[in-house]
């Protein structure tokens, strides 16, 4: 897997609270508590801070829908 270039992920990437009707995130498959930051991609899907980082040190794709973020 090819990672997603570390000047697009700090430009596109959004750091937002959790709002009630977020879900789970779908990197580590926990709960995204409400009130707790979290890291929205351009295509609007929403993962922990955490997990979205180190996904995409691996991947440039979204893990839900393949939005292909810039690589190297």
């Amino acid at each position: 897997m090819v990672a997603a270039n570390e000047s697009s992920i700090k430009e596109m990437i959004e750091r937002v609270k959790v709002e009630a009707g977020e879900e789970d995130c779908m990197i580590c498959l926990e709960e995204l508590k409400v009130g707790f930051e979290a890291s929205r991609m351009p295509c609007s899907h929403v993962f922990h801070s955490d997990c979205m980082e180190k996904w995409l040190k691996q991947s440039h794709y979204c893990p839900i829908c393949r939005f292909e973020m810039p690589t190297d």
